[in-house]
């Protein structure tokens, strides 16, 4: 998976399968200058990202599949700096979600949110990596 583009939209892979969930969230994300490319099972995500590279994945733990761990395995798995950010979003508390799949090493938002704070959230992701690759 590489992290960057070579456009300068940004490539959002979103993990969703509650339709007017994600119908919000990629309203906002095109709004604010994103490519979104959704998938509404784990089985889906796995395939998406095996065929294509995302700058960032918006994953909903709870998929109807029940991979939406495998697909949080898969994001950290790789250990390179072309890894995309991922935020974690489910209606679980967080506490929940961790007991249920270990420790999720990225972001939690808790449903429901509001969109503009995943946005936020990617963006101060993003920010982050590239302070990190500057200091490097």
């Amino acid at each position: 998976m590489n992290g960057a583009t070579s456009s300068t939209q940004r490539k959002v892979l979103l993990v969703e399968d509650d339709g007017a969930v994600a119908r919000v969230l990629r309203v906002c994300l095109r709004r604010a200058g994103f490519s979104v490319t959704q998938a509404e099972c784990g089985a889906d995500a796995l395939s998406s990202m095996e065929a294509d590279t995302f700058d960032a994945v918006v994953l909903d733990l709870g998929l109807p599949d029940g991979l939406g761990g495998a697909v949080l395995r898969k994001l950290q798995d790789v250990s390179d700096d072309s890894l995309p950010v991922w935020v974690i979003i489910s209606a679980l508390d967080e506490d929940e979600a961790i007991r249920r799949h270990g420790p999720l090493k990225g972001p939690f938002l808790p449903k429901p949110f509001d969109p503009w704070d995943l946005i936020r959230k990617l963006e101060q992701l993003w920010a982050e990596r590239r302070s990190d690759s500057a200091l490097s």
